[in-house]
């Protein structure tokens, strides 16, 4: 793990170093991240904010750029008026990249291999471009190793070995090209770059699963307002990728048929509602005059839905509960709901614990974000990660004592003839006359005397 601290107020906090800015854009939030960097995987966090969004951001795809932009730039003007980040400017950001249509792609590649060569990472760079070579090209995300076989035994690292066959197993991660296309509209329109994509689930799950974990098999669930995405690892290895279009909010929509609105719904949902509450009766429960037993039914009916869709991943990642002696590790929002890691534990036999990231206490405010502080760690591991924020160029005075320069030079010509000179006129001519004649008078007399 990368060395990632809260922030603490000192001196040095206000030298110039290198910071980066990682944003969420979610379906019912945005969230940004400030880190201070002074080495690859030393960072410090120095602060956060987010602001709530609603029905601009559909399964965590931008449906609506104008509202995406506006909501962006409050997010943005709060993060660089904050104390302990001001004076500086955004230049640039990184973003959390996830939502539907995000899924992998199992694409299996052999080749016969020369005995007297050993294997270059060049020749795996060869494997992964040609793993995409059927794919549309807008459509891929990354191509990530799954699996290699070297004559017929499984080796986690082939570069520099040598044998006569390679049997490599690539998983390519796609989505719709109109997530990255509607996300790059939104920062081109506030003119900031965007230094690169991070996978959310690939660095949550590389941060919040233990080694163990990702050796011994597991499943990372990430339930959120509209989307839930759900990993599967195994030896150290992602397998499999996919994002279904569920999420907490749809609870909050079926509570919406019992005649209230969203706001309480959502309220009704956060203070009573229990996965696990089949056909029980909500005791003394302010619910705006709905049936008790209905919100209680509604709950739990679409909360087992969820968790049932999120055990069959399973079978589609080709893998069975023994596959997976760890269990599933959870986090997101939604999974706040009460007994909701319960449910999963009943609907799968399997272990389930809650995943938080590393050295973050549970309850407090960054423990929400567990995903977006992820990224930054993934981002602060990379040597060459980009500086995004910098301090503005304050305007230059002239120096009292100094004299004044004069702000405009006059234009230099070296083809122009020199002009010649405007004759005087009649009337000049015969008032000169008039006086050369006075001034000879006056001479003349004083030669005389």
């Amino acid at each position: 793990h990368a060395n990632i601290r809260l922030h603490q107020n000192s001196h040095k906090d206000m030298e110039d170093k290198k910071y980066i800015v990682a944003l969420e854009i979610g379906s019912s939030h945005i969230a940004g991240v400030v880190a201070s960097v002074t080495a690859p995987g030393n960072a410090t966090i120095v602060c956060y904010h987010e602001v709530p969004i609603l029905d601009c951001v559909r399964y965590g795809s931008i449906v609506n750029v104008d509202e995406v932009c506006s909501k962006t730039n409050d997010l943005l003007y709060r993060i660089k008026n904050d104390s302990r980040v001001a004076p500086r400017q955004i230049d640039s950001v990184y973003l959390a990249f996830g939502g539907r249509s995000l899924h992998t792609e199992k694409i299996e590649i052999d080749r016969d291999l020369n005995e007297d060569v050993p294997i270059s990472r060049e020749f795996i760079d060869l494997l992964k471009k040609e793993a995409s070579a059927g794919l549309d090209s807008k459509n891929i995300v990354a191509v990530l190793p799954r699996e290699y076989e070297l004559d017929g035994s499984t080796v986690a690292n082939p570069i520099g070995s040598i044998g006569q066959h390679l049997h490599a197993v690539m998983n390519v991660v796609l989505c719709r090209p109109q997530m990255r296309r509607n996300l790059q509209m939104v920062f081109d329109r506030m003119k900031i770059r965007i230094n690169d994509f991070i996978i959310t689930p690939i660095a949550a799950a590389q941060s919040m699963l233990t080694s163990e974990e990702r050796r011994l098999g597991s499943v990372y669930v990430d339930h959120g307002a509209e989307t839930t995405t759900v990993a599967v690892y195994k030896n150290n290895s992602l397998l499999y990728l996919n994002v279904l279009p569920m999420g907490s909010r749809n609870i909050t929509r079926d509570l919406c048929s019992l005649n209230l609105l969203e706001e309480q719904a959502d309220k009704i949902k956060r203070s009573y509602g229990d996965a696990m509450s089949v056909g029980v009766d909500l005791p003394n429960a302010d619910i705006s005059g709905a049936s008790a037993l209905d919100v209680s039914n509604y709950v739990s009916a679409r909360a087992g839905e969820i968790m049932e869709n999120v055990f069959n991943q399973l079978q589609f990642a080709q893998m069975t509960p023994g596959d997976l002696a760890a269990g599933f590790v959870t986090t997101g929002r939604g999974m706040h709901l009460k007994r909701m890691t319960d449910l999963l534990n009943n609907i799968s036999d399997m272990k389930v614990r809650t995943g938080l990231y590393p050295g973050v206490d549970e309850g407090k405010e960054l423990s929400k974000i567990p995903q977006l502080l992820s990224v930054v760690e993934w981002i602060s591991n990379q040597p060459q990660a980009a500086n995004c924020m910098s301090i503005p160029a304050m305007p230059k005075y002239p120096d009292a004592n100094e004299p004044a320069q004069p702000t405009h030079k006059p234009q230099e010509t070296h083809d122009e003839q020199p002009k010649k000179p405007k004759r005087p006129s009649f009337i000049s001519r015969f008032i000169k006359q008039m006086s050369d004649g006075v001034e000879k008078t006056f001479e003349d007399a004083e030669d005389e005397q």
